[in-house]
């Protein structure tokens, strides 16, 4: 029986990866110049935290570049990711409706996940939080911390994510993983190798697949 649903944020519920890269672009042209790394790279440190990305990059911590990212991020939210997902709500609606509690588990800092949670109006769906560290991308030890805090078991979590990391960070933690397929980012081919069966194409059909799940 299902007792939490625990919700990556970028790729998963907002259209945000691209809007994330976009502002990376913006501090790492100011402070690094031609020596910018592409967006290829930036994308595969996710999972560390905005600062330690910036620090990774930089080589250094650099407390005025952080602060500028979350300016910026503020800045441009209404223009680069202004919604959800179309059908995010309706299914956060659902969840809520049969009695489960629902958390974000993100890779993302406090402030910017908080930032998104305003803009986008959703942070009344989720009951905690948990966010990304600066020193690495630490997914299986936040899905194994909650379930300590929670002290549910393996088979009573959900986690739905987009990444390949998320679906690898499950299997290592014994949790199952649904993963969302419907970003322009999302690595298709490579959730399929890593996940079959357990990928979606959209948003309607994952809710499908719990209601389906939900009425075991």
């Amino acid at each position: 029986m299902i007792k939490l649903i625990a919700f990556d944020f970028d790729g998963t519920l907002a259209d945000s990866v691209d809007f994330c890269l976009s502002v990376f672009d913006i501090i790492f042209a100011k402070y690094m110049g031609d020596k910018a790394p592409c967006r290829e790279e930036v994308y595969q440190s996710f999972g560390m935290n905005e600062p330690g990305v910036i620090r990774h990059f930089l080589g250094k911590e650099n407390p005025e570049a952080e602060h500028e990212f979350y300016r910026i991020h503020r800045q441009l939210h209404p223009e680069k990711c202004p919604a959800p997902y179309p059908g995010t709500i309706e299914l956060l609606d659902y969840i809520r409706g049969k009695g489960i509690p629902m958390t974000i588990l993100t890779g993302r800092s406090e402030t910017t996940c908080q930032i998104s949670m305003e803009c986008l109006n959703m942070g009344h769906y989720f009951s905690s939080f948990q966010y990304g560290s600066p020193e690495k991308n630490d997914k299986c030890g936040h899905l194994l911390k909650l379930l300590a805090d929670t002290g549910l078991n393996n088979d009573e979590i959900l986690y739905i994510g987009d990444a390949v990391s998320d679906a690898t960070a499950c299997q290592a933690a014994g949790v199952t993983c649904l993963s969302a397929a419907w970003a322009s980012s999302a690595r298709v081919e490579e959730l399929e190798k890593i996940n079959p069966g357990l990928v979606f194409r959209s948003v309607d059909a994952m809710k499908n697949y719990l209601a389906e799940k939900l009425a075991e």
